[in-house]
């Protein structure tokens, strides 16, 4: 055997092998479902979340469950990114949970401000005595 015929034999089986690995299924999201299932697990238990951001929530649920059948069918890539869309669903409702609740301090504050403002007001046109 010719040493370029050899070297041409080796690189081509060096390519096969390559190709074949990168064919090879990608490996199970494990992590990624742990994580995704805990998020949600710990968004759901705030009741303000649940008032506030339903739709958010039942999004994130019905991801996870199908990362879950996904999981299931072995279509790892399909499952790991429904279970970050479910993590990221559930991230939303917190947020708009938070900016909610943040809208009513936010709105309460105002409130103390215009009722001294109005107080400070009255007690400058009043007479002094």
């Amino acid at each position: 055997m010719h040493p370029s015929s050899a070297l041409r034999l080796a690189i081509s089986a060096l390519a096969l092998a390559a190709l074949t690995a990168c064919a090879s299924k990608p490996p199970a999201p494990t992590e990624q479902m742990a994580v995704s299932r805990t998020t949600l697990t710990r968004v759901s238990a705030a009741p303000n979340v649940t008032a506030t951001a339903p739709i958010e929530l039942q999004r994130a649920r019905d991801k996870l469950m199908a990362a879950e059948k996904a999981m299931g069918a072995e279509d790892y890539t399909a499952a790991r990114r429904l279970a970050a869309e479910a993590e990221v669903d559930a991230r939303v409702a917190e947020t708009r949970a938070d900016a909610e609740r943040n809208a009513g301090n936010l709105a309460q504050v105002q409130d103390g401000i215009r009722a001294l403002q109005e107080e400070i007001n009255r007690r400058a046109v009043a007479p002094a005595r």
